[in-house]
């Protein structure tokens, strides 16, 4: 072996010479001999340290390079997604301000369509007493004009069966006199039936005024049942809600009838067929909306936030928050602050407000019509199994219990057992209610 170094070292003493170390101390002098292999070997050692060290340097300095750019990155495209979210908020309360306006109009269109019901009924009340007074009146100078033509009968009758002489004096005497009685009953006729004739005409008049009025009235009315009948259809339609059937269980809850028993009473209305088939086919109309404003009352139409939010979440397949892969989300969710109250979309019956897996403290309402509203996450319950809640009343407060990441509402909506996407009905009701 040491044979070998002092080959190596006299191969490389042309390149590298040998190089001698001298310590100096108190007690002599040292020196230390580093031979040309040792050269070699401390000089690769250290090209070695320093390409390390190099490469190393690089690595660090590209990995900030990369993480600063990525997070610029993240930084831009969290900027934009918030504003992205302030956009859909101001979008949001813009809808919300849209639909408190339309529920207005409807408001107002409903109390207008009871008041022109009113006017319209006391004009058909007005135009039947006018017609019974008419006939009355019709009767009347019906019997005066046979009453003056009996008399002028009986009078030629006496005429025709008088005397001669004394009786003669006496028979034109009593026909004068009857005949002054006669005339003075027929001018009180011919007043009577003038009086009469003009009070015809102005009921012939009022009565066709009436008409008018009603038919002004039935317009305004369908125009009002249209402005209100429409977009409520248009909800049903865009909820996919067989509107038929719905009116059908609707009307099969409310057909309630009845009151004592009265004698019959004929009708002395003097209507044209045209306007008695418009006037049932506008009764229908106006059914059939208040069928529809029930049964709106029983479906899930309005949003269970009136606070400030921001939907967080839609229905349908999503990537995992706690990052188990894709899975379905069941409804939407709602973000807003640790106890912002939650209310019942509908009206209906608590069938279950506990704590569940997964939902944490949830709240289930069970609708009519085969709708049912879920409603987790909650910080506080408010309601107990069995209550009746109304729309629009508070059923507990958002939090963040259960598989949660943060505070918020998921909210769910069953149609006969099967969840179905709630922005459906949020979107369809936004124009009534």
């Amino acid at each position: 072996m040491a044979g070998f170094r002092r080959r190596i070292n006299c191969a490389l003493s042309g390149v590298f010479s040998e190089k001698r170390l001298f310590i100096q101390s108190d007690g002599g002098t040292r020196y230390f001999r580093i031979t040309p292999l040792s050269q070699l070997m401390i000089g690769t050692t250290a090209l070695a340290a320093a390409g390390w060290m190099a490469v190393a340097t690089a690595s660090v300095v590209s990995d900030f390079v990369a993480t600063d750019a990525r997070g610029g990155a993240a930084v831009e495209l969290r900027e934009a997604y918030q504003a992205r979210l302030d956009e859909l908020a101001d979008e949001r309360d813009t809808r919300a301000a849209e639909a408190h306006s339309a529920q207005g109009r409807f408001r107002l269109a409903m109390d207008q369509v009871s008041r022109q019901q009113t006017e319209l009924l006391a004009a058909i009340e007005e135009r039947r007493e006018l017609s019974t007074a008419l006939d009355l009146m019709r009767d009347r100078l019906r019997s005066v004009v046979a009453q003056r033509d009996s008399a002028n009968t009986k009078l030629l009758a006496e005429a025709k069966a008088g005397g001669s002489g004394d009786d003669l004096d006496e028979t034109l005497r009593a026909v004068s006199g009857r005949l002054n009685d006669v005339a003075g009953a027929r001018d009180l006729a011919e007043t009577e039936r003038a009086r009469l004739a003009e009070q015809v005409a102005d009921l012939r008049l009022r009565a066709e005024v009436n008409t008018r009025r009603q038919a002004e009235m039935m317009d305004q009315i369908d125009q009002a049942v249209a402005m209100s009948f429409g977009p409520m259809q248009k909800v049903f339609a865009e909820a996919n809600i067989d509107v038929d059937s719905l009116l059908a269980k609707v009307r099969a809850d409310y057909s309630g009838e009845g009151g004592p028993l009265s004698a019959p009473v004929m009708s002395s209305r003097n209507y044209d067929d045209g306007a008695t088939s418009r006037f049932d086919t506008m009764m229908v109309s106006i059914d059939r909306m208040n069928l529809m404003r029930i049964a709106a009352g029983k479906v899930p139409l309005a949003v269970p936030v009136h606070d400030t939010f921001r939907f967080t979440s839609g229905f349908g397949v999503r990537t995992d928050p706690k990052g188990r892969g894709r899975r379905k989300h069941a409804g939407v969710d709602f973000a807003a602050p640790k106890g912002t109250p939650i209310l019942a979309t509908a009206d209906g019956v608590v069938v279950a407000a506990e704590r569940e897996s997964g939902y944490g403290n949830v709240v289930r309402i069970r609708h009519e019509l085969g709708f049912e509203t879920v409603y987790a996450h909650q910080s506080k319950i408010r309601v107990h199994v069995g209550q009746r809640v109304s729309r629009g009343e508070q059923i507990g407060d958002m939090g963040s219990t259960g598989r949660s990441t943060g505070v918020h509402l998921h909210y769910e909506v069953h149609v006969n057992g099967t969840a179905v996407d709630p922005m459906t009905f949020l979107e369809a009701a936004k124009d009534v209610f």
